[in-house]
């Protein structure tokens, strides 16, 4: 049995969110004995855990300790991993966890945008084929949590961040695909080389029979093109490939080398914008890496409804959309938001500030935006950043940004939510910043 796997030793679970109390729970379940860990001294009771050891009184909590699992907001190179790691402790984290502890083939999703519309839409298209299929990761629904509840699914449609790909040692994807890379999360990774090698730690550990898939239209991309020990596959707009998917004209194909065959008419694919349509040719890629025939996938392509929170359209009110777009948290979601939107946007932003470039998205923010809308701590940056693009208004907290909306719009406007920003400085999550956002609109009369 491995060291992960095995259950007799005492691990430490650092960072007991989410995804940490999901190890929690697996460790257990293998027999462990489980240590929760955590900066915080508020943070609630872990079920799981034979002790807690919380804020100040960390400082000596590795006595004991055969192990450490790290959280995906922990950075490994912070104080407590460090301290282990000098003291010969193995560190992991819930990603590297989960697999260890599965024999269910993964195909996993990573990229600066559109992963989890990509991963629910995978998942998704499996399931209308006829296998059994659960989505996780980075979607909210942890790895871990995944391998105890479902033991007999076919496939794990994984969605992994840079973060998590930092603390992986064995992780192998049959099939990964890299959907975009632009600059983000670089105050962990330090700059651009660092997020992209990040990111490349997807492939790692694949064989020669498993996929890795890229983005053909995507610049950021180039510098991942050729190191994979595994196939090597592209997706793109426009022009023939000849081992992905790729679309011409108004047809949708799908070609593994030998042969090429249409998969579904452009025009009948469920979600709008080019962005999505570069989504569901990275799905065609990896529903082909499941098994599935081309003539398998339009069901799934043609009615998958889309994620929450990923420019959702929530109501019409007086003749104003609302789109929810909360899971944007940096500025190229809110390019890509922008983008898919051809009416007049009164456009809210704002919140934790990203250490990237915003200046870039004047011209879009110039043509696109009829009314800029600030909220949370990045309003004075991206008031001088925006400055001259459109009319400005600073209104703090969501509900003074709605009612601003509606006074500054009229019947054929689109009211968007597309921060372009974390959302740590006013709410816990994106999530509940969306829901904040829903209910304030579902209540206008």
């Amino acid at each position: 049995m491995g060291y992960w796997t095995d259950g007799k030793r005492e691990i430490g679970v650092f960072g007991l969110g989410r995804s940490g109390r999901a190890a929690a729970a697996l460790l257990r379940l293998r027999g462990f004995s489980v240590t929760g860990l955590d900066s915080r001294d508020d943070v609630p009771a872990c079920s799981d855990c034979i002790r807690m050891v919380t804020g100040n009184e960390m400082e000596d909590c590795l006595d004991g300790l055969d192990g450490i699992v790290i959280s995906p907001g922990i950075d490994p190179s912070s104080p407590l991993p460090s301290a282990a790691r000098e003291l010969g402790l193995p560190i992991i984290g819930e990603i590297e966890l989960a697999f260890r502890n599965t024999d269910i083939p993964v195909l996993a999703i990573t990229g600066s945008n559109g992963k989890t519309t990509t991963a629910e839409w995978l998942g998704y298209t499996l399931r209308k084929a006829g296998l059994n299929v659960c989505v996780a990761g980075n979607t909210g629904y942890p790895f871990c949590t995944a391998v105890i509840e479902n033991p007999d699914a076919d496939f794990i449609s994984l969605e992994v961040s840079s973060y998590q790909l930092q603390t992986i040692e064995t992780f192998r994807p049959r099939g990964a695909a890299i959907l975009n890379i632009t600059p983000d999360h670089l105050q962990r990774h330090g700059n651009i080389e660092g997020y992209i090698n990040a990111k490349a730690r997807i492939f790692m550990n694949q064989h020669n029979n498993d996929l890795l898939v890229l983005n053909r239209d995507d610049p950021g991309s180039i510098p991942l093109a050729g190191r994979t020990d595994g196939l090597e596959w592209y997706f793109g707009i426009g022009e023939s490939i000849e081992a992905g998917a790729f679309s011409e004209g108004n047809s949708i194909y799908y070609s593994d080398s030998r042969s090429r065959k249409f998969v579904i008419d452009r025009r009948d694919i469920s979600l709008p914008g080019l962005h999505n349509l570069s989504n569901a040719l990275a799905v065609i890629c990896l529903a082909g890496k499941a098994g599935l025939e081309a003539e398998q996938m339009g069901e799934g392509l043609s009615s998958f409804p889309g994620v929450p929170h990923r420019i959702e359209w929530i109501r019409k009110y007086r003749g104003v959309s609302f789109i929810n777009d909360s899971k944007s948290t940096n500025p190229g979601s809110l390019n890509v938001a922008l983008k898919s939107i051809s009416k007049p946007v009164v456009l809210i932003a704002g919140g934790l500030a990203k250490e990237t470039d915003y200046g870039h998205l004047r011209g879009l923010i110039a043509d696109r935006v009829k009314v800029l809308i600030l909220i949370g701590d990045a309003s004075d940056m991206l008031e001088s950043c925006w400055s001259g693009t459109a009319p400005v208004f600073r209104e703090g907290e969501m509900e003074h940004a709605i009612k601003r909306a509606l006074d500054q719009s009229q019947d054929g406007d689109v009211v968007l939510l597309s921060p372009g920003c974390a959302s740590f400085d006013q709410y816990s999550s994106f999530e509940e910043r969306g829901e904040h956002f829903r209910k304030l609109v579902e209540g206008l009369n």
